[in-house]
């Protein structure tokens, strides 16, 4: 399981598909990066952090909140390519 989060308006990748964090949003509206650290680095059992590009703070390396988010993946696709079909 891998979340990967570049900052408020970047993209964010679940497992190892990349989609843009206002399309994730709509699946998970109360989800953020930690105040002051946009950039959120989580692979299951290997590494988790938080980086504002000068600090980096480590994580516990299983991390329930994102395994959740990992696991609905399923759902976030079929979210976007529903919302890509009413473009």
């Amino acid at each position: 399981m891998r979340l990967i989060h570049y900052g408020t308006d970047g993209d964010i990748t679940v497992n190892d598909h990349t989609y843009r964090f206002c399309d994730f949003l709509k699946l998970e509206p109360h989800y953020s990066a930690p105040y002051g650290f946009p950039t959120r680095v989580y692979e299951r059992g290997v590494q988790h952090f938080i980086t504002n590009g000068h600090t980096m703070v480590h994580l516990p390396l299983i991390d329930p909140e994102c395994d959740r988010i990992c696991n609905r993946e399923g759902e976030l696709a079929r979210l976007v390519a529903m919302l890509r079909a009413e473009e």
